[in-house]
């Protein structure tokens, strides 16, 4: 196993198909079927997350290919081209019935619960709110889901235990321990592991709880353990009896009953038992534990791999993992990408890192794993297996490694070549490869000294050829270097890499994975099966995986009509077609007035010395059509400075620093002219940004000194996009729907009856999102919390607020303050505090459920408290439900026939599952609201774990149960996205605390996104999370009760 480059390392990793668009590693947690967020998500209908432009994806137009501001709607529902096509299953075979012994399952338990709903009325500490019933709105249609039936054998059951290894041991020498934990006698049979703490056996075995031994570690390939080789104590402890039948069994009750007490030691089980088989394999790599990479390079598997450029590429693998659902256990399995260091020799590979800079190239190699190609492999004399040497890459080589030896070594500077670095060689005899001496003559043995790496390679390895400017390698470390040259360095496949990739590899990796849902369920039935080894793995445990995907009931919900004005100032709907509409000739529900705004112009002289970007001449004319299409739009846009030519800022090209200090030179102009010591109504209200490309620092400065210091609204725009004639108009569209929300205008609404209880006026939504530092983040990165509340019964502003807290910490520890931020502000708008809240949590694993009723209900219990007059507690007010959500899950639905596929070959969206891949036992649901643009729609995810608003109240005509009033309302909202003339992909609230989190994440650059330098200075100073403060951030009070984020 000594080739295996990846094994052991972090997780994250990308994720062809979704729809947020771009990468983003800054997610920590997972959703329903594990996951993580770290990854590339293909497909895209987020705006969200960096600077795009004005002209983003989710704006103005609605969707690629009509549905936009000028196009004429996209196509409507069964619409489809001759180029789509739906899965079927490579066999022919007709898709799998809808499992009708788990349907039965799921009727007669609900119908048992029926009148009693003995488990909606029970403490949150004992249950999650009991499924009110199955929804019933919208057309009946059936879909496949990329899941597996699992067939369990009667009266299974297998024996968990825990193993400790003392001295504690990590990563890959964990990993080795269990495998000369396995070749013991006492561990023969029917045995896995996940090679981190537990051993499962399908029998008892022969030992006794607190079971002990020694293993002295002996390295894969080593006959014999080493004279200094650690000698490790073993405990085999608490063993614990798991009935895999008695879990079945409980999965097909039709009874309501007590919970099941150990159904994630039950899961975690089934997983360690499917997960062993890959693990073990030579030939696939994982990310983490999941997913899985095969790393042939033979044509059969040539299809899941690209190469992405700078020394990367991605693979295409897969994702699995054993899901409880009512009738049975199923098998959750999802195509995966992920990016990894090309296998090649290090010398071929530095041009491709860049090794101009030798700092950031030493970054890159750090800690890559290598073979030595110099040295022969050794042989296993049990499996007979060559075993080739393998070390890690502890950085290039440093003048100051080595310092406390008796003879350091003598480097020129850092990365130097071999020529310029000296090693001290003790008297030795001469090399086996040395060319032997002329016949008579005894060969010169070497006096002790120093010799560079170069003069050293050519006497004992006269063969190989070095390259005098190739950098020097330490395998070793800073205390006792080892150094090797380049060419002898062959970097090991499967090596994760989790740094952000370039705009360039971004592209290509949407490219690879962006593939359509036929493409993907084939992949999984077909390459998936034969990676995950479904075919036999857990035969030892007479586990079976069925061969096809399953189908589940699904429905498809109706879209509400969008309410709109006419030019004339009359309300107008508009219909949704295939998940966006036209908004042409139509101005905002409810305009705003801009007051006083003006223009900056930001050009940037580049390296050769010409400037990019627009002129003051250029410029002039657009801002002027821009400022008539605001008005036409129902925003009063008057309040343009007139006078002089907008100011031009000239940046440089790399200038991070300078361009910054430009930057707030700017503003603080126009603060101290236009802001400061001016009456309200003249102050300087919102600043056109015209930039001259898409560069996120310059982005991120704009943003941090118009959101925190000056005080001023800022809308960036790339000039070449918002002077160029064609489609001019719809780029002004998605650019005035930000201007409309900032300031302080209603974008669309909905008819009243499409919002229930939300119509009423006396219900408060909130979106919660945390976010955490990405792989590359400085290590003092703090972790970002965020809130948005509506305001009003139209759902058409979302004012915010946030709180900076502990790296990596997933429930929001100053949650009370921000709650109580948001119930003030809905009582100043409306005179009244709402009687109902529902809150729509996002960034929260299955895991942590029940630390969310734990954790963060208590304080927003103590929020309420302080603000509710004791009258109105009294009467039990307010009334809260909370809702997960998300979309970092597994799940992906199919359509089955081309009637119910969108133009993609996707399901229609308003697609909706609760059945088949849930629990009865539990109230979720999944729902895919959007058209996604390219890739496999992923569906968002919502778990309900608090509710005391739907169930309590009176079923409006249409609806049969509260499941309904839930869905409907959750559907659509996703209507509502003020960012977009389409319906999203997840519901508003989550979505505007997610776009939050992103504006925050700019203010705090140089900790979650430093560039090299930085990094680098960060790295010099010996800057730690423990030793850095927790960073003040504050939004300027002028824009605190505004969209500012948008």
């Amino acid at each position: 196993m000594a080739d295996r480059g990846g094994r052991g390392r972090g997780g994250g990793g990308y994720r062809g198909g979704g729809d947020r668009g771009g990468f983003r590693g800054d997610r920590g947690g997972g959703g329903r079927g594990g996951g993580d967020r770290g990854g590339f998500r293909g497909g895209s209908d987020r705006g969200g997350g960096g600077y795009r432009g004005g002209g983003d994806r989710g704006g103005f137009r609605g969707d690629r290919g009509g549905g936009g501001y000028r196009g004429g709607g996209g196509g409507g529902r069964g619409g489809y081209s001759d180029e789509v096509s739906v899965f079927k299953h490579p066999s022919g075979a007709p898709a799998t019935p809808v499992d009708a012994e788990a349907t039965n399952v799921e009727n007669k338990y609900m119908a048992n619960t029926k009148g009693i709903m003995a488990l909606g009325s029970a403490s949150v500490k004992d249950h999650f709110p009991a499924r009110p019933g199955y929804g019933t709105l919208g057309k009946a249609i059936t879909v496949f889901a990329n899941y597996f039936k699992v067939t369990v054998p009667k009266d299974m059951a297998v024996t968990r235990y825990n193993i400790e290894f003392l001295p504690e041991a990590k990563g890959r020498k964990l990993g080795r321990l269990f495998e000369l934990l396995l070749e013991m006698p006492e561990f023969a049979g029917d045995i896995t592991t996940d090679m981190k703490s537990m051993v499962i056996s399908k029998q008892p075995l022969q030992i006794p709880d607190g079971w002990t031994t020694e293993i002295k570690y002996r390295a894969d390939g080593e006959d014999e353990p080493l004279e200094r080789a650690t000698t490790y104590t073993v405990r085999a402890v608490a063993p614990i009896s798991v009935s895999v039948a008695d879990f079945q069994k409980h999965l097909c009750e039709v009874n309501p009953g007590p919970k099941f007490e150990l159904r994630s030691e039950f899961i975690q089980v089934l997983n360690i038992i499917f997960n062993h088989h890959p693990q073990a394999q030579d030939d696939l790599v994982t990310a983490g534990r999941n997913p899985f990479f095969a790393l042939s390079r033979q044509q059969t598997n040539a299809h899941n791999i690209t190469v992405l450029g700078g020394g990367l590429e991605s693979l295409r693998g897969f994702y699995q993992s054993v899901r409880p659902a009512t009738g049975g256990l199923l098998l959750n399995v999802n195509v995966s990408h992920g990016v990894f260091l090309q296998p090649d020799r290090l010398d071929v590979l530095f041009p491709k890192l860049g090794s101009g800079d030798k700092t950031i190239l030493g970054k890159k190699l750090k800690l890559i794993r290598v073979r030595l190609t110099h040295l022969p492999p050794k042989k296993d004399k049990k499996s007979g297996k060559e075993i080739w040497r393998v070390k890690t890459v502890f950085g290039l080589a440093r003048p100051h490694d080595g310092r406390g030896e008796e003879h350091p070594p003598q480097v020129r500077g850092l990365g130097a070549g071999p020529k310029e670095v000296k090693f001290w060689l003790a008297n030795r005899a001469p090399a086996k490869e040395a060319k032997p001496a002329a016949k008579g003559k005894k060969q010169a043995v070497r006096p002790d000294g120093y010799i560079t790496v170069f003069d050293y390679f050519q006497s004992a390895y006269p063969k190989i050829q070095l390259n005098e400017r190739n950098s020097v390698v330490n395998v070793g470390n800073g205390d006792h270097p080892i150094y090797l040259p380049a060419e002898v360095c062959l970097v090991l496949p499967g090596q994760n890499i989790k740094r952000r990739l370039s705009p360039e590899q971004t592209q290509s990796m949407i490219k690879f994975a962006c593939r359509g849902p036929d493409q993907n369920a084939l992949s999984i039935v077909g390459d998936g099966r034969d990676v995950l080894g479904l075919e036999n793995k857990a035969a030892r445990f007479d586990l079976a995986v069925g061969q096809s995907l399953i189908t589940v009931n699904a429905r498809i919900l109706p879209s509400p009509g969008i309410k709109y004005k006419t030019p004339q100032n009359k309300e107008k709907t508009l219909d949704v077609r295939g998940g966006s509409w036209n908004m042409a000739n139509i101005k905002f529900h409810t305009g705003s007035n801009l007051g006083v705004w003006t223009c900056l112009i930001f050009q940037m002289e580049t390296f050769r010395g010409s400037l990019m970007g627009a002129t003051r001449e250029r410029i002039g004319p657009t801002i002027k059509k821009f400022q008539s299409f605001l008005n036409a739009s129902g925003i009063n846009a008057a309040g343009l400075i007139p006078g002089p030519p907008p100011p031009e800022i000239i940046l440089r090209e790399g200038d991070e620093v300078g361009n910054n200090s430009k930057i707030e030179a700017a503003f603080r102009t126009l603060f101290i002219s236009k802001v400061k010591d001016q009456p309200e109504a003249n102050k300087l209200r919102f600043v056109l940004c015209i930039i001259p490309m898409n560069n996120v620092g310059l982005y991120n400065s704009i943003k941090t000194v118009g959101d925190t210091k000056a005080g001023i609204h800022t809308i960036c725009c790339v000039s070449d996009k918002i002077m160029k004639e064609q489609r001019q108009d719809q780029y002004f569209g998605n650019v005035s729907l930000k201007f409309n929300l900032k300031a302080g205008g209603i974008n669309q609404t909905l008819e009243p009856t499409k919002l229930g209880i939300v119509s009423e006026g006396k219900t408060m939504i909130v979106g919660l999102d945390v976010t955490h530092p990405s792989p590359g983040s400085k290590e003092s990165a703090p972790s970002v919390a965020a809130i948005v509340a509506s305001v009003d019964k139209f759902l058409g502003q979302w004012p915010s607020d946030f709180r900076i807290q502990e790296s990596r910490k997933e429930m929001i520890t100053g949650l009370e303050g921000l709650f109580l931020s948001r119930l003030s502000l809905w009582q100043a708008k409306n005179k009244a505090l709402p009687e109902n809240i529902i809150i729509y949590r996002d960034g929260v694993s299955e895991g942590q459920y029940q630390l969310l009723l734990d954790n963060e209900l208590p304080l927003i219990r103590n929020a309420c408290r302080q603000k509710y007059p004791a009258s109105d507690t009294k009467k039990g007010l307010p009334k809260i439900s909370i809702i997960v959500c998300g979309k970092r899950h597994h799940t992906r639905f199919y359509p089955t026939t081309l009637t119910d596929a969108d133009r993609k070959g996707n399901c229609q969206p308003g697609t909706i599952v609760d059945r088949g891949v849930t629990e009865v036992r539990f109230w979720d649901f999944f729902i895919q609201s959007h058209a996604c643009i390219q890739g496999t729609a992923r569906p968002g995810h919502y778990y309900v774990v608090l509710d005391e608003i739907f169930r309590g109240r009176p079923n409006k005509p249409g609806h049969q149960n509260a499941a309904d009033a839930l869905q409907e309302l959750t559907h659509n909202m996703c209507h509502l996205f003020g960012r977009a003339t389409k319906a999203v992909s997840l519901c508003p609230p989550a979505y505007y605390a997610d776009l939050l989190c992103t504006r925050l994440r700019c203010y705090l650059s140089d900790q979650f996104d430093p560039n090299d330098a930085s990094a680098t200075a960060s790295v010099a100073s010996g800057a730690t999370g423990a030793t850095n403060p927790m960073p003040e951030l504050r939004i300027a009070p002028s824009l605190a009760n505004s969209m500012f984020y948008i």
